[in-house]
């Protein structure tokens, strides 16, 4: 490696927050002042640690795809709707849908931003 490289050539120099979740165990194991029921506690939190924040994301993602699914659905349903007759006020599928649409952009932009942040700092950081 060359002299000038960022990329460190030593890993245990790289900060603590940055490091591998599975080198945080193996210390955790091999230290000497804790108790095994420690041992298998600490372990145990560190696999269960971020469980809440992944559930979240994923919801989130889920909640995304179904309600775009579900615009297509009734885009689909307006389009092979028959025309409704003159003396009738029918309105569409996606025109109701279009006096919400300030509403539904925001609830969109947030359930992106969820999943934006925890795949992105679990990508940046995967200790996080």
């Amino acid at each position: 490696m060359s002299e000038n490289s960022v990329v460190p050539s030593n890993p245990s120099a790289l900060p603590e927050s940055s490091r591998d979740p599975l080198s945080k165990m193996i210390e955790i194991a091999k230290d000497k002042e804790l108790s095994d029921a420690d041992k298998s506690a600490l372990i145990s939190y560190a696999q269960k640690k971020f469980v809440n924040r992944r559930r979240m994301a994923y919801i989130a993602l889920i909640s995304i795809v179904v309600s775009f699914f579900l615009l297509f659905v009734a885009a689909f349903i307006d389009g092979l709707a028959p025309p409704c007759p003159k003396d009738h006020t029918c309105v569409g599928i996606l025109e109701s849908i279009k006096n919400s649409q300030t509403l539904i952009t925001w609830i969109e932009g947030f359930l992106t931003s969820i999943v934006a942040a925890y795949f992105g700092v679990s990508a940046w950081r995967p200790a996080s």
